[in-house]
């Protein structure tokens, strides 16, 4: 019975399935390569990144000014609606 406990602590506790640590990397003999145009490629992606924010923010103005627009033109229409169904009831009912 006590070798049955010592066996499952042990087994417990075995480290075996468990991964090696990771491989560390030699150094490099030759150090990296520069890029020339890594610079100006930067720039580039910077550049139209913030001109893409500056359209969507147009985008986002203009379509907000057309909202408004179309629900003032639909609350008119509502107005104008409701105007000529009262004169057609004052007409009809003569009051």
């Amino acid at each position: 019975m006590r070798q049955r406990a010592r066996f499952a602590a042990q087994s417990a506790l075995d480290s075996s399935p468990m991964g090696e640590p990771a491989q560390i990397p030699s150094q490099v003999e030759e150090p990296p390569t520069h890029d020339p145009h890594a610079i100006a490629r930067s720039y580039r992606y910077h550049r139209a990144r913030r001109t893409a924010r500056i359209e969507r923010r147009r985008a986002r103005r203009w379509a907000r000014l057309r909202f408004w627009l179309v629900l003032g033109c639909l609350l008119l229409a509502v107005a104008v609606i409701g105007v000529l169904i009262l004169q057609q009831i004052q007409n009809i009912f003569g009051i």
